[in-house]
């Protein structure tokens, strides 16, 4: 009898932990799935099965893929270095990446394993698009998997509080659009199974940080702008159950921590879970310069389980008990 509630006790405990793990994003080393274009057959984290291999994301082989057939996707023309999507697929048709001499090569891509990585570590995620004004946004969404919750299915969360924690650093600060209708630079969404997007961040093109509660709303420009050679911090808490959220903020310059968005502020759009990470780049960013945008050291939390939830698995567990008594005592 003493097994059987020991039993019971270390199930309700595995409820009640917050889970967390560095995996399919992560820091963004071989470890996680992620390899350098350079002197490599893979190349854009759609070319191959970026972040399914490592230790930290399921182990296993890195193989080039169908383009877009992996977690990450992108969905729009421009990426993929290509600018569009006649030449991009039409040189991928032999199962090759862009060679440095392809004639179409357009610097719009997102690669994992790029140097320098946060704190000299060697890797890190880069996003350019240096392709000329009026081209359009180069749009790739990241579908978030188990292991980057720690065990959990990202649509079976839908209650109680989520964070997804990053560094980033947006070199370099860029030119205004001539045009006036793009005032940002990069925006990151936060989007749900059912394809709603809830609230977005991101910054402009001279590093202003910017947040919002939904694409229908204002952004809000927060006078913070951050470091273009270093890596500032975001913390995004989303509460599922209250459809509220909250976002503090990491200067490296002073080395702290502040409450950019106060925890409890509405979301425009309530979000159902936390499936997919929507990740845009407006085009001509810092053009002819070569100017890449990076990201590191990604971390997920899930929610807790509520109470309930750990008392029906209790329940549950109780309910085996007489089965197991017969069994022990027909031994």
């Amino acid at each position: 009898m003493k097994a059987h509630f020991v039993l019971l006790a270390a199930l309700a405990a595995a409820l009640s932990l917050p889970a967390q793990a560095l995996a399919y994003l992560g820091s963004f080393h071989a470890n996680d799935g992620y390899y350098p274009q350079y002197g490599t057959m893979l190349g854009d984290v759609t070319y191959y099965n970026a972040g399914q291999s490592g230790v930290n994301a399921g182990g296993g082989p890195t193989m080039q893929i169908i383009a877009d057939s992996g977690l990450w996707k992108l969905k729009s023309p421009v990426g993929g270095v290509f600018d569009n999507t006649a030449d991009r697929n039409a040189y991928l048709a032999p199962g090759l990446p862009y060679p440095p001499t392809d004639p179409n090569n357009e610097p719009a891509y997102l690669l994992g394993g790029h140097f320098p990585g946060r704190g000299g570590d060697g890797a890190n995620l880069a996003f350019r698009n240096d392709t000329p004004f009026g081209t359009g946004p180069a749009i790739y969404e990241y579908t978030i998997d188990t292991f980057d919750t720690g065990g959990p299915v990202p649509a079976s969360v839908t209650s109680g509080v989520s964070s997804i924690g990053f560094y980033f650093c947006p070199n370099p600060v860029d030119v205004p659009d001539p045009s006036g209708q793009a005032s940002h630079k990069f925006t990151l969404s936060l989007k749900d199974s059912l394809g709603n997007i809830g609230m977005q961040w991101g910054y402009a093109r001279d590093n202003e940080v910017t947040w919002r509660d939904s694409p229908s709303s204002p952004w809000n420009f927060t006078g913070v702008y951050a470091d273009a050679t270093n890596w500032d911090g975001i913390d995004i808490k989303v509460d599922l159950t209250a459809d509220t959220f909250g976002l503090d903020y990491y200067d490296v310059g002073t080395n702290t921590w502040s409450t950019m968005v106060p925890a409890g502020t509405p979301l425009g759009l309530p979000l159902q879970n936390i499936t997919t990470l929507r990740w845009q780049l407006e085009d001509g960013v810092a053009s002819g310069t070569g100017g890449k945008n990076y990201f590191d050291d990604f971390s997920i939390h899930t929610a807790v389980p509520e109470p309930s939830s750990i008392a029906l698995v209790a329940f549950g567990g109780l309910a085996l008990l007489p089965v197991l008594r017969r069994k022990l005592c027909s031994r």
